[in-house]
């Protein structure tokens, strides 16, 4: 007999923060859901979300055609919040979602799912007549991944869409190892938001229109992170000082915010019980990276610096590109005139992207400066795209 403790003791020992085992039965009510809002058009620019994925994804035996049980693991990430503001002596500053502080996850989590499986085949081998199967997934594979934490009881599906834990609130990464082992399924929670919207509120782009419902192509991560090409011009002056990701909807969340307090990583009391908690070493903020980077200095990266400051860590995602499109936003937002002499020297940059959005923040922070550059570059641009960014920042003076 197959002991399911033992099964999910091993998986503390690897640094799992919770563990808990579902059926491999289908879900049909995701792949509904998925299905609806891609036909809605809430999931443009994500252009592998397409229901036939969603059709796999739902289907545990598709991944795994004797699939039995997925046991799904939570492992949080929260450390110490920098202590920096938006603008100091040294210039303005960005904003990096938390997952991004320190090392990539997929590396970190992949390698201990890997040790996990192994562990597991070796475990069961002497339970079950045929050969132990399993795949892992982290995110990035074909698992609707909120789905399985939500029947399995791992936590509950927020109304920002975030998968909700009641000791570490949504501040965790999520992974699966689907099993042809047949296991004991736990049970899902009846906890849920009640009445609370303070995230579809918060949401600065209204990308939260509805309970339970994200416009992709609206939320801030999906611009600074998915979008390849130029960020809406209506969206930017919205993005504040964020250029990796962004956490506001679960900075506002009650359920976060208690969970932060229980572990002392923010001051203000609470009736909860504190607990002894140790943030995990390799999501703590790099310094290479940090949580609040000063943005003048980033636009001067080469690619290869760019590739060797963000080695092991999520932002490389964006490419040298991506990121520095972001930074040229924020320093716009941030109206800071010393960002006008980098912002300039980005108008001669090789990536068109690039030089695009640093038209755009010259021509929202304003000035002599400013608008002399832009003026200067004008007849000397000959991508038309970039053109046209030139001319909307003049036409902002």
């Amino acid at each position: 007999m197959i002991n399911v403790a033992t099964i999910k003791e091993y998986a503390y020992t690897l640094g799992f923060d919770s563990v808990r085992i579902t059926s491999a039965d289908a879900f049909p009510e995701a792949e509904g859901i998925i299905k609806e809002r891609i036909a809605q058009g809430l999931m443009d620019g994500l252009p592998w979300f397409t229901a036939e994925r969603s059709e796999v994804s739902c289907h545990p035996d598709a991944l795994l055609p004797e699939a039995q049980s997925i046991i799904t693991l939570a492992m949080v990430y929260l450390t110490e919040q920098p202590e920096q503001s938006e603008q100091d002596e040294s210039g303005p500053r960005g904003r990096i979602s938390r997952y991004a502080w320190g090392d990539d996850y997929h590396e970190i989590i992949k390698t201990k799912l890997y040790r996990y499986a192994e562990w597991l085949r070796d475990y069961a081998r002497d339970e079950i007549e045929n050969t132990v199967e399993t795949r892992v997934f982290v995110d990035t594979g074909r698992m609707v991944d909120r789905a399985v934490a939500q029947r399995a009881g791992l936590g509950w599906y927020g109304k920002n869409t975030n998968i909700l834990t009641k000791e570490w609130g949504s501040w965790v990464f999520l992974a699966e190892i689907v099993t042809n082992l047949p296991l004991q399924a736990d049970t899902p929670m009846k906890t849920s938001c009640g009445s609370c919207e303070i995230c579809l509120h918060a949401c600065p782009t209204q990308a939260l229109p509805a309970p339970y419902v994200l416009d992709s192509p609206r939320c801030i991560s999906f611009l600074t992170i998915e979008l390849r090409g130029s960020i809406p011009i209506e969206l930017r002056p919205l993005m504040g000082n964020l250029i990796f990701g962004c956490d506001i909807c679960q900075e506002v969340c009650p359920v976060n915010n208690i969970a932060e307090k229980r572990l002392g990583l923010r001051n203000k009391s609470t009736s909860a019980k504190p607990v002894t908690f140790h943030p995990r070493a390799e999501f703590r903020p790099r310094e290479s990276v940090g949580g609040s980077p000063e943005l003048i200095p980033l636009l001067s990266l080469t690619e290869e610096q760019f590739r060797e400051r963000f080695r092991h860590s999520p932002i490389r995602r964006t490419k040298r590109r991506g990121l520095l499109r972001n930074v040229c936003v924020a320093l716009g937002n941030s109206g800071n005139v010393q960002a006008i002499p980098a912002l300039s020297l980005s108008l001669q940059d090789s990536e068109p992207l690039i030089r695009g959005h640093a038209a755009w923040a010259l021509g929202r922070i304003g000035g002599e400066q400013a608008y002399h550059a832009l003026n200067t570059a004008l007849p000397e641009e000959q991508d038309m795209e970039v053109r046209k960014e030139i001319q909307y920042a003049l036409s902002m003076f």
